[in-house]
């Protein structure tokens, strides 16, 4: 019995070649390892495959093993090996590969436990892993893949989203920190079909005396982007809309078209706790009538991790914009920038609380 490692581009090719060498019924694989070469100034980077093998002896090769105690033997030592047979660089082979094993399986299990699904998915483990602790290397790699809206200044700044978004809440939030900043603060209110969500909102921009109007058609939306044209900052808050409200929607598209769009932001607001299939759904749908250009992750404190709005956003390109954890008006809102996201995953075993204070 020994002990071979065969080098090739691919695990297919490495076991046709072993076949072709030893028999098929000569071999049984051992370890494997799978990595690349390459990827200098000058040349690209080539996948490669060792793997190492049992080889019975005295058989010959591309012999059978036809004898019963032969092929015992064979099968245990295939289960038990013997690490004083292997040499230095297949045993070095070996623990590479149980520790990449290893490594890999942490990782997957570290993105399920935050539901990152594809593309991003594929993207954070590629080429996986590398010489850094598993929950850092992820963090790095999150943080290269985070898609984050750096500016979110744009004078004209739309709400959209599903009914229990958390829209208005979102919309007051912005408002009381923007007029914080030394900004004039004027909100729109097209969400004229909800009972009660005018009065939700006026109670606060009194308090703040922030002007607020609240439309129902396109004559009167027009009428207060005028009496808004002065102002540093215009939040407009829309009604909810679900995929059967063509009207609504007509009606929405035709009222926003008003907007002058090089100086409009489109916001999609998404509550964390939502699937990412029903994400899917709702977005596709108010992009068949006005594109979308960043969104909002709210409700982010009534579900364990952020990982699924990270996936829809990775998966969309809709950089991320803020992230509401809380009802508090204003104080349950963060700018989404990388360590804040990092914070809302688990697993990852990093004191981002003690990071934040230290650089605070």
């Amino acid at each position: 019995m020994k002990y071979v490692t065969i080098t090739a581009n691919s695990y297919e090719e490495a076991l046709r070649k072993a076949e072709q060498e030893y028999g098929s019924n000569n071999i049984r694989i051992h370890s494997r390892r799978d990595y690349t070469v390459g990827g200098g100034l000058f040349s690209k980077k080539r996948n490669k495959c060792d793997l190492t093998l049992y080889i019975a002896q005295g058989d010959g090769r591309k012999g059978k093993v036809n004898d019963d105690e032969s092929i015992l033997e064979f099968e245990k030592e295939a289960r038990t090996p013997n690490p004083d047979s292997l040499t230095s660089s297949e045993r070095l082979d070996t623990e590479v590969y149980r520790g990449s094993l290893e490594k890999v399986s942490k990782a997957e299990k570290i993105l399920k436990a935050n539901d990152i699904t594809e593309p991003l998915w594929s993207v954070i483990m590629r080429d996986f892993p590398l010489d850094q602790k598993v929950e850092m290397e992820i963090a790095s790699r999150m943080i290269d893949n985070l898609l984050l809206e750096k500016n979110g200044g744009n004078k004209y700044q739309v709400l959209l989203g599903p009914t229990g978004s958390g829209k208005t809440t979102t919309c007051a939030k912005m408002a009381i920190n923007y007029k914080k900043m030394g900004k004039d603060v004027f909100i729109i209110s097209l969400d004229s079909y909800r009972v009660g969500s005018f009065y939700q909102i006026q109670k606060l921009t009194d308090a703040l005396q922030i002007p607020l109007r609240t439309v129902s058609d396109e004559a009167l939306f027009i009428s207060a982007l005028n009496d808004a044209a002065d102002y540093d900052a215009v939040l407009i808050d829309t009604m909810g809309l679900g995929r059967n409200d063509d009207e609504l929607n007509l009606r929405l598209k035709s009222m926003l078209n008003n907007l002058n769009r090089a100086n409009s932001e489109f916001i999609f607001v998404a509550s964390a706790t939502t699937k990412i299939d029903d994400l899917d759904s709702l977005y596709e749908n108010y992009c068949s009538y006005m594109k979308m250009d960043s969104i909002i992750a709210s409700k982010v404190d009534e579900c364990s991790t952020i990982g699924t709005l990270l996936s829809f956003s990775f998966r969309h390109k809709l950089p991320l914009l803020y992230i509401t954890n809380g009802q508090r008006v204003p104080e349950d809102i963060e700018k989404a920038e990388s360590l804040v996201v990092l914070r809302y995953l688990n697993s990852l075993d990093l004191d981002l609380k003690r990071f934040d204070h230290q650089v605070q």
